[in-house]
């Protein structure tokens, strides 16, 4: 009763549906849960949960891999507990046995859950530190090459395809753009270059719908009417021309995120600062090591604008990133972070360390003189916020300490650093 409660409901949902099917629910699915179900309410306290556990654990390794999500998994352990709770305490008169029965069996089915749920959550990192490092090979792809390589592909399909059409006899089969090197190439390795590009699926729509539809259609009228032929011709055109346009977006995308450096500054984009504090996070947490950020303004950078013009405001902001990238060891970040901000992120650093790293950067700042063209040399300062990572796992909330920091040193006269309050 319980496994047909769970797999009715399922089987009716647009998600859960597409990972079932009725025939495989009524061969394997449904004695599989029948057995889970069995162990699970028939587990004697006094016995070993050990093992109990272990297969928890197995279940929620084999969801990750086929890619059931959690949520449906947790959906499933609600189905099952309402469907319970409805057979336990049923009736005007429920016993005191049922109730205890019931308080205990949705205890023990949230513990097998709460075990399935971590061993989902730990083999879904995993699939996704591979699923990066893959990323990362597919990443020294030469791009620009790898661009001609497809645009060539592309286009070598539909020459054969007009060339073929030309030829005009029937034994002539028109070749799949899903089977030609274009389309294997966008099946299996676009993916790993471009993630979960929205492109991608459209320009997987459009080859199907060519494979699937327009080539059948052309294949039928290759000796029939000379008219349709030729307006099915331009409609495969068309859609071969939007998916080159979809290609070459999705090209475009990957060259500006590959720079991954702001182009005035050099510094590291923005952009890639929650992957940094997050993984930052992650290390300090593992190895109790301290890391800090420090928030860096320019003072009265308007003013150096407005009086000599944003040639002038740029020189500045690239003297200034000089002085960073130079305070900045290997395992540390620079990023620009907005305007005349800037970001460090200063690994395995004690407070006082990373004041003193402010310090320095403030001092230097200060010192240089900076050539301006048709102008006098400038020289500017910073105000500089530090926060230190305090062990919350929020990283924006370490960015809004460093920010606050720095809105006091700004407010206190600037040309100063000043740290986060614990």
């Amino acid at each position: 009763m319980l496994s047909r409660a769970f797999y009715d409901s399922l089987l009716h949902d647009p998600q859960a549906s597409i990972l079932l099917s009725s025939d495989e629910v009524e061969s394997r699915l449904s004695k599989s849960l029948e057995r889970w179900v069995t162990e699970i309410l028939t587990f004697d306290p006094k016995d070993d949960i050990t093992p109990l556990l272990l297969h928890q654990r197995h279940v929620g390794i084999m969801h990750s891999r086929v890619n059931v999500t959690i949520e449906l998994v947790l959906r499933g352990a609600r189905l099952i507990k309402c469907a319970l709770l409805g057979a336990l305490l049923h009736g005007p008169e429920v016993s005191p046995v049922n109730v205890e029965a019931a308080r205990l069996a949705t205890s023990v089915i949230d513990l097998a859950i709460e075990a399935m749920s971590a061993a989902y959550s730990s083999s879904r990192e995993k699939a996704a530190r591979t699923d990066e490092a893959f990323r990362s090979y597919a990443a020294t792809v030469n791009v620009t090459l790898e661009r001609e390589k497809q645009r060539a592909a592309l286009s070598d399909w539909s020459n054969r395809l007009l060339q073929n059409l030309m030829m005009g006899t029937d034994d002539i089969s028109l070749g799949r753009i899903g089977q030609s090197p274009f389309g294997f190439w966008i099946r299996h390795k676009a993916p790993a270059l471009f993630g979960n590009a929205t492109e991608l699926d459209e320009i997987s729509f459009r080859m199907d719908r060519i494979d699937r539809t327009m080539l059948p259609a052309c294949q039928r009228e290759i000796n029939g009417s000379a008219e349709e032929l030729r307006k099915l011709t331009r409609n495969i055109v068309g859609e071969v021309e939007d998916i080159r346009s979809l290609t070459e977006t999705m090209f475009d995308h990957l060259v500006h995120m590959e720079s991954g450096r702001d182009a005035q500054t050099q510094l590291l984009n923005r952009r890639f600062l929650p992957a940094v504090l997050s993984r930052e996070v992650e290390l300090s947490r593992d190895s109790q090591e301290q890391f800090s950020v420090l928030m860096i303004d320019v003072d009265h950078f308007k003013s150096i604008n407005d009086r000599y013009g944003h040639d002038a405001g740029d020189r500045v902001l690239e003297r200034v990133a000089q002085v960073l990238s130079a305070h900045t060891r290997s395992g540390d970040f620079a990023f620009r972070y907005g305007g005349e901000e800037f970001l460090l992120v200063c690994v395995e650093q004690t407070e006082e360390q990373a004041l003193r790293t402010a310090e320095k950067i403030r001092e230097e700042v200060a010192a240089q003189v900076i050539p301006l063209s048709n102008h006098p040399p400038v020289s500017v300062t910073v105000s500089i916020g530090v926060a230190m990572h305090d062990g919350h796992p929020d990283y924006q909330r370490l960015i809004d300490r460093a920010d606050a920091a720095l809105y006091e040193a700004k407010h206190g006269g600037r040309n100063r650093c000043v740290a986060a309050a614990a």
